[in-house]
């Protein structure tokens, strides 16, 4: 049996050297018109490397695997740095958990063929104990080396370049931090909000603005989490000021401590085995030397402000994380919410916070059925202010767009273009025979000169023209244009159900863990389609929305604010009653 593997940035060779495969395996993911098309092509089935996932059941896994190496690194801060670090490879360890399931489905005696080297096809051959053929030769591999960085860095806008540049070149803010000057401290009780991304910073200060008697702080880890205007009682300082140079000794100690858990890990599981012939383990050294020099900076801004409580909107990402830690650990109050509707590392992940707000019964729901948070620990929706946004009062006259709202595919392992290259058409089409305007609304990671790029290779230039491609946050010029919203899981299926904007979901695009869509089909939010062609169909679904009684719906994301002062105060009364709500 022949078997070739390839490469998420590749695509089947045109001219293969083997007369016949009998099935190809793609790394990534496409939409299944693309594996037909293969299939036809080449002669023999296409299937995606992640159709090996269960969803909700892989990330209860995921979590029994990270269990061994749990408060085995932990610092005198209290920080357990196994725990930090493991949310930064947890992607690339799902996908081990991948490869046993890949090598029964596959024969001991077959013949593996890859497009390149990668390690994912390195862990395959070794748990197939067979050969590995590579089609392709070095000047391939250049070329395609060149493509890809010149690709990625012509789809940034300047702001996006800078921030890829810090992130790549001043990891432990050695350069930044000279060029930044630390802002005098207010001496002031203040409630900490950390953040390193744009969402998280507009979250944690719609927040602060429910206690205008309150302050606040917002540290921004990265320039791009900076807000251009804030409320009077948030004050915004940058995290590079804080910065300083590492401490050798500790750094030894550290990386000491992490052989000994690596050893322990792979000892204990052969997925660990085969990560470690992936080279996941390979960055682990750096990180640590990256998460001890955020540490030492959040703890100068301990030292330097008065901070009575942390509340943190991101408690994946090491750079609001660590925070989160070190309050707890100082018995400070802390709070943690996701800027989302759901997250789906909430399954994954030690609690290291107080308490969790649930900011709806959907989320609620999935916190404790889906992801098995113990319950005395969740705030439920009933201490949430219960007042949803006010439905658009439009005339169907006024609401002249099909809006797609996007998401960044490529962090989901999908093949951007073949998404795309399958949407266009259908979009445009479903919005022709509607009369509606086509709108892209894209996500924050994504960039407008990206998307436009995309438009205009699939689709001839008198239809980009018709398209629009809108960046930044939904504003109320948008809502009330809107006739129909199209996405896949992102949280405006929620705002859009709020307005009484109908949104349809787009089934088969569904990221392969998480179950994000089944939860808000069930809570009401979306209509789930199964395949692009049912994008057709949505006229007809409208009528029959139309007619159907209307369904109420909860999804206030405005804390009560009496609630949210006792929580980060540290009033143990009112934080009994509110888990119990």
């Amino acid at each position: 049996m022949r078997v070739l593997l390839v490469h998420p940035e590749d695509e089947p060779p045109q001219q293969i050297p083997c007369p016949h495969f009998d099935l190809i395996i793609d790394f990534a993911r496409a939409p299944i018109s693309t594996y037909e098309h293969w299939s036809l092509r080449f002669g023999c089935p296409t299937i995606s490397f992640y159709d090996f996932a269960k969803e909700i059941e892989d990330l209860h896994l995921v979590k029994k695997l990270l269990e061994p190496g749990m408060r085995v690194m932990v610092d005198q801060s209290g920080i357990d740095w196994w725990d930090v670090l493991s949310l930064a490879v947890l992607p690339d360890l799902q996908s081990m958990m991948l490869i046993p399931r890949l090598a029964d489905y596959l024969s001991s005696d077959c013949e593996l063929f890859a497009t390149r080297p990668f390690p994912l096809a390195k862990c395959l051959q070794h748990s197939l104990g067979v050969q590995l053929r590579v089609i392709g030769s070095r000047r391939t591999a250049v070329s395609r080396f060149l493509r890809h960085y010149s690709s990625a860095l012509s789809n940034l806008n300047i702001a996006q370049l800078y921030q890829v540049a810090q992130d790549k070149f001043d990891k432990r803010h050695n350069i930044r931090r000279h060029l930044a000057a630390r802002a005098p401290s207010s001496k002031k009780p203040v409630f900490l909000l950390p953040t390193a991304y744009i969402n998280v910073s507009r979250m944690a200060v719609s927040i602060a603005e429910l206690l205008p008697d309150h302050s606040f702080l917002l540290v921004c880890a990265r320039k791009s989490s900076e807000l251009k205007s804030l409320p009077a009682n948030v004050r915004m300082v940058s995290l590079d000021a804080y910065f300083a140079a590492l401490n050798k000794a500790e750094i030894y100690t550290l990386m000491g401590d992490w052989e000994i858990l690596e050893q322990r890990l792979i000892s204990r599981s052969k997925i660990f085995e085969n990560a470690k012939i992936a080279g996941i383990f390979k960055g682990i050294p750096s990180l640590i030397r990256w998460a001890l020099a955020l540490r030492a900076a959040w703890i100068r801004v301990f030292q330097a402000e008065h901070v009575t409580a942390c509340l943190c909107a991101d408690d994946n990402n090491p750079y609001s994380r660590i925070p989160l830690i070190l309050a707890n650990q100082r018995a400070i109050p802390t709070i943690a919410l996701h800027h989302g509707a759901l997250d789906l590392c909430m399954a994954v992940k030690q609690q290291c916070a107080d308490y969790y707000l649930a900011k709806s019964a959907m989320e609620r729901d999935y916190l404790l059925n889906q992801c098995k948070i113990e319950q005395k620990t969740v705030i439920g929706p009933s201490a949430i202010i219960g007042s949803a946004p006010t439905k658009i009062a439009n005339s169907e006259s006024d609401q002249k767009c099909l809006v797609f709202f996007t998401e960044p595919y490529h962090v989901g392992s999908w093949r951007h273009d073949e998404v795309y290259r399958e949407l266009l058409p259908h979009l445009l089409a479903l919005a022709s025979n509607y009369g509606l305007k086509l709108i892209f609304k894209l996500h924050p990671f994504e960039s407008s000169k990206a998307h436009i790029r995309i438009l205009r290779k699939f689709l001839p230039s008198e239809d980009v023209r018709r398209i629009g491609v809108i960046t930044g946050p939904p504003n109320s010029e948008l809502w009330r244009n809107t006739r129909v919203a199209i996405t896949v899981e992102s949280t405006t299926a929620l705002e859009c159900t709020a307005l009484g904007i109908p949104v349809f979901l787009c089934g088969w695009l569904r990221h392969h863990y998480g179950g994000y869509q089944g939860q808000y089909a069930r809570f009401g939010f979306g209509h789930i389609l199964d395949s692009v062609e049912q994008l057709a169909d949505i006229p007809q679904l409208l009528r029959s929305q139309e007619k159907a009684a209307p369904v109420s719906h909860e999804s206030s994301m405005t804390i009560n604010p009496q609630l949210l002062r006792e929580l980060l105060t540290g009033r143990c009364a009112a934080r009994e009653e509110a888990v119990g709500a």
